[in-house]
């Protein structure tokens, strides 16, 4: 159905299609997708590892759209989520193999995983997706290093590591690194294997870390300039998937969760589908008899063990051990992404009792048969994995929710200048914030749990909220804040009383369909000059005076630093050009000057007037502002983030280690390798 008359749902295309789009639109101008200045008044588009920056099958996706015309983007990116599903299968069954279990159960056991409860209810998610495809290869690359050390197969697990992290869920990678280790302290464990082979995994860990380098640095940079920082303070808990979801390996539409009209379970859904299929399980179960296999002995203790550590602290073990973690640590942890470690242990399992029970081949294969029937007929179409587009028809370049003339008749408005105007919402859906840069319509706003904590800020001087919370509308359209952040409309459902408007400032400008437009007439421009600082100490003291009544963001700026100038003066100042990474203006003044901006200000930035590089400040606690002499001079304001050519760096050292020094051997016993 992909392709035609369903889709992927929900973040799929509201979330994961815009970040493609923008990169899809700088490979088309050739640049390289650095920065988003669509959300939040602008983002770094290259430290979001949700955006798959730095993933090779993101970029033959990408360079395919290019090749064809660059309308088929969506329909790539499922087919890369589809590929990757394959491939887990593919993966899965060679492990099983490597455990000794003949074609027909290998594949039974292949199945369940790649129809199984993880890939089927995750399916929104692409990171996801692809992330839980790796797990099976950095497995099989343990069974490998447990018989015999060799550079090729430390190499296999490094590449299976980094790629799991380059995926775009660092929750998911780090349950993976776990697993790895967890089994590798099994296989040392209980089949005889030495230091050496822990050594390897080790040595393959280390250069899976430094291969991501490129992505994890930046990502690092972000996490302490973003609302991820924070995270720890809005968990009460840790997390985890539902106890109640074990129903669901026997029974799965227990909670109606396939009709999501009907649905009766914990929030959130997609965490409450763990089936298996009813053969799978059975086949799980009958392994478990036969304990004397080493193969059991491993991957049942294993299983259980997954199982435990995805319901965190549903369990009171699983609280006990979250609240002793530090408060650091506990705001990076998601035990619900530990899903695809247990699914790939039942996996494991249904191969293992495959082998043992299945022992003809017809009825190997009638077994395969029924498994993969009864997980296509029950996992397939449902609400997290597919959606009508005649139901839910989504944002794509040229329609909003389905509506392509509410986006042609907002466009006429928000792109009447350059850059165009910016849109906020006072009482609209927070998909416009979510789709910025697939529509192209510029706005403060967005919803990722990555956005900037100052633009966050920012947003509390007229709304009402935490400074963990990823999106907050237009509450106080009065507030000086929206002026300054250049807000020239805002998109309502519902009419805004007229007092509020005149006391804003603001008009009603348009009925589009089922919205009402209107505009801010004291909006400022992106760029402009002031003629008074305010100076402040901090973030906090910055905060403060954004909120003073008394501000004119018109003729004063709120500037953190002590280098500012006393003074400053009025002028002119013209755009000459505005791309994604590097903006050019022309400014003049007859005294000097201050310029403010209303574009995020971000490590990566700088300025240069007239050639000469300039210290960036913060300015009106999120945006860029710099101080620039009297007369006519060109600025340039570009985006050139150190952090990912440093991690280049350390990328290329990790593949240097991958190749010395030179293997060494060990012939261990345990695991059986296939004849």
């Amino acid at each position: 159905m992909v392709g035609g008359t369903h889709v992927l749902p929900w973040d799929f295309r509201d979330f994961h299609l815009p970040m493609a789009e923008l990169q899809a639109h700088c490979l088309r101008t050739g640049q390289w997708p650095l920065w988003d200045p669509f959300s939040y008044f602008g983002r770094p588009l290259v430290a979001n590892i949700q955006a798959q920056t730095f993933y090779p099958p993101r970029w033959i996706a990408l360079a395919v759209n290019h090749l064809t015309g660059g309308e088929h983007l969506l329909y790539l990116l499922e087919l890369l989520a589809i590929a990757h599903v394959m491939l887990a299968g593919l993966f899965a069954r060679r492990l099983l193999e490597r455990l000794g279990a003949p074609p027909a159960a290998a594949t039974a056991g292949s199945i369940v995983y790649q129809l199984g409860g993880f890939f089927a209810s995750q399916a929104q998610h692409l990171g996801v997706i692809c992330g839980g495809a790796w797990l099976p290869l950095a497995w099989l690359a343990v069974l490998e290093l447990k018989d015999r050390i060799n550079r090729r197969w430390v190499a296999i697990l490094a590449l299976a590591l980094a790629m799991a992290i380059l995926a775009g869920l660092p929750s998911l990678a780090a349950g993976i690194f776990a697993s790895t280790w967890v089994l590798t302290a099994g296989v040392i464990l209980s089949h005889g294997a030495g230091l050496r082979t822990g050594l390897a995994v080790a040595r393959a860990s280390l250069a899976a870390l430094l291969l991501a380098a490129v992505q994890l640095l930046p990502t690092i940079e972000l996490n302490f300039h973003s609302i991820a920082q924070y995270r720890a303070e809005w968990r009460p808990t840790g997390g985890g998937i539902p106890i109640q979801a074990l129903v669901s390996m026997v029974a799965p539409n227990h909670y109606g969760i396939f009709d999501l009209s009907t649905y009766r379970g914990p929030w959130e859904p997609t965490f409450m589908y763990l089936y298996c299929s009813l053969g799978g399980l059975a086949l799980a179960l009958a392994a478990l008899f036969s304990w004397r296999r080493p193969e059991t002995r491993l991957f049942g203790p294993l299983t259980l063990l997954f199982s435990l550590a995805m319901l965190g602290d549903q369990t009171p073990i699983g609280r006990w051990g979250y609240q002793a973690l530090p408060a650091a640590v506990r705001a990076a942890v998601q035990p619900e992404f530990l899903m695809p470690n247990f699914i790939l242990g039942i996996a494991v399992l249904c191969g293992l009792g495959a082998a043992q029970m299945l022992k003809r081949k017809p009825l190997a294969w009638a077994a395969v048969a029924v498994i993969a029937a009864d997980l296509i007929l029950v996992g397939s179409g449902r609400p997290m994995n597919s959606v009508p587009l005649a139901v839910e028809p989504g944002v794509t370049r040229n329609a909003f929710e389905g509506s392509e003339e509410l986006l042609a008749r907002l466009r006429l408005f928000v792109n009447q200048a350059v850059p165009p105007h910016r849109v906020d919402l006072a009482g609209d859906t927070h998909r416009w914030g979510m789709t910025a840069p697939l529509t192209r319509i510029p706005t403060g706003t967005g919803y990722d749990p990555m956005a900037p904590a100052r633009v966050i800020r920012l947003r509390l001087a007229f709304a009402r909220g935490e400074r963990w919370g990823a999106t907050y509308p237009v509450e106080n359209l009065a507030s000086p804040a929206v002026d300054l952040a250049s807000i020239r409309y805002v998109l309502s459902r519902a009419p805004i009383p007229a007092e509020t408007l005149d006391a804003a400032h603001f008009r009603h400008a348009a009925d589009l369909p089922g919205r009402k437009l209107y505009e801010n007439l004291e909006a400022l421009p992106r760029f402009y000059l002031v003629q008074k600082i305010r100076r402040a100490a901090n973030l906090e003291e910055a905060a403060a005076m954004l909120e003073d009544p008394a501000l004119n963001p018109r003729t004063e700026a709120i500037v953190e630093g002590d280098d500012i100038p006393a003074g400053a003066a009025s002028g002119s100042v013209r755009v000459l050009s505005y791309r994604e990474n590097r903006i050019a203006l022309e400014v003049t003044a007859e005294e000097p000057a201050y310029l403010v901006t209303s574009e995020t200000h971000y490590p990566g930035w700088k300025a240069w007037v007239d050639g000469v590089e300039q210290p960036i400040l913060y300015t009106n606690v999120a945006f860029r502002g710099l101080p620039v002499p009297s007369g006519r001079h060109r600025v340039v304001l570009a985006f050139e983030p150190v952090l990912p050519a440093v991690g280049a760096a350390f990328s290329a050292l990790g593949l240097f280690l991958l190749w010395f020094p030179r293997p060494g051997r060990a012939h261990l016993p345990g695991l059986r390798r296939p004849s």
